[in-house]
């Protein structure tokens, strides 16, 4: 990756500034004060697709709620989805549970203790698992994420596209054969460097310990690098919402264990076909045998990583006919751990994700 005549500077210069740079420049996160391994996971899983300052508070509440391993264990699958409520990416959630089961079943309650075993977990891929295994056990393998290719990509001059598995695989070969000791320093520098310092845009050479190693800030390249191919453009799709109410309750179902927010509960929402053609209407006459006439009641916009919900929000009110039993309201073809009533003080009790949540505001609407 470098000119061989310069690397072995450039190396000890990596190895070197960079772990005392963090030790002396490092923010102070709750999950720093700490070794622990479960602790490290779960603010390494929160961290994926989620900013450090967002999650803070989340970690905080996480961890009081399951301080180890065991009480994760002992939560239903809706308490730990309730627990993540609002991080989003909700699978991650679900393999936390999965993996602690599996610890505790499998590991006696111990954290794996080296990367290859880290891996074989639900929800623990090659970064996650370096990152556990490198800060809680010291074991020598990297951790490379996205701040880490910009750093190494920009520190080498790289014009390799960070998006291209290649290219990683690069990065990740060459980190591995000049790893120093303090490899859990090491590897959380590089992180941290390039979340303070070597930032996407603008980055603050002035003030990084590398720099004079840095082959793109002495070439003036900085702002060329990384090179990263656009992603795909997020699909836009109209949808139709459903909020049936008898009594002040509303009418929720739980989503597919697999796709989009799945396994979650959400109020009923099929995609719009033709104009007019009220599909949502179509999809609640399975579970009601007596529906009423919708009345739109507002529309919303979610923003997903790949895909856009524009919805069209209908409310429905049920008519009284519908049985009641003393477990709640009953309605037909629908498994009874698959749909429920709530009203609006009981909605908290149900893992809702945003997309729906911010719908409640429309009830006034009818």
């Amino acid at each position: 990756m470098l000119d061989t005549k310069k690397e072995y500077l450039i190396i000890k210069i990596l190895q070197v500034n960079l772990p005392l740079w963090f030790k002396q420049a490092k923010r102070d996160l709750p999950f720093r004060q700490t070794k622990d391994p479960y602790s490290i996971w779960i603010s390494e899983i929160m961290a994926q697709q989620t900013q450090i300052d967002t999650l803070i508070p989340y970690y905080y509440r996480f961890i009081k709620q399951f301080p180890n391993v065991f009480s994760l264990t002992l939560a239903s699958e809706d308490e730990v989805i309730k627990a993540w409520e609002g991080l989003g990416y909700y699978s991650r959630a679900r393999n936390l549970h999965q993996a602690a089961r599996l610890i505790v079943s499998d590991y006696n309650g111990l954290m794996p203790d080296t990367f290859t075993e880290l891996i074989k977990l639900p929800g623990i891929g090659p970064y996650t698992g370096g990152a556990i295994a490198s800060i809680a056990f010291n074991e020598k393998v990297c951790a490379v994420d996205g701040n880490v290719l910009r750093v190494i990509s920009r520190y080498c001059n790289s014009y390799d596209d960070i998006g291209d598995a290649k290219t990683k695989k690069r990065i990740t070969q060459w980190l591995e054969t000049i790893l120093p000791q303090a490899v859990g320093d090491f590897n959380e520098g590089l992180m941290e460097l390039g979340a303070m310092i070597c930032t996407p845009q603008n980055p603050k050479c002035l003030l990084c310990p590398i720099r004079d190693g840095c082959q793109s800030f002495i070439a003036g390249t900085t702002a060329l690098i990384p090179v990263k191919k656009k992603k795909q453009k997020q699909v836009t799709k109209k949808m139709e919402v459903g909020i049936v109410k008898q009594n002040g309750a509303l009418f929720f179902i739980r989503r597919p264990d697999a796709g989009l927010l799945s396994g979650m509960w959400s109020f009923p929402i099929t995609e719009a076909a033709a104009k007019n053609s009220q599909a949502i209407k179509k999809k609640l006459e399975e579970s009601f045998s007596q529906l009423g006439e919708p009345v739109l009641i507002g529309t919303s916009r979610h923003v997903f990583s790949h895909v856009i919900w524009e919805m069209s929000v209908y409310g429905f009110n049920l008519d009284l006919s519908v049985c009641e039993t003393n477990a709640g309201y009953l309605t037909a073809n629908q498994p009874p751990d698959q749909s429920t009533f709530k009203s609006l003080a009981q909605v908290d009790e149900l893992a809702l994700p945003v997309a729906f949540s911010k719908l409640l505001k429309l009830l006034d609407n009818f």
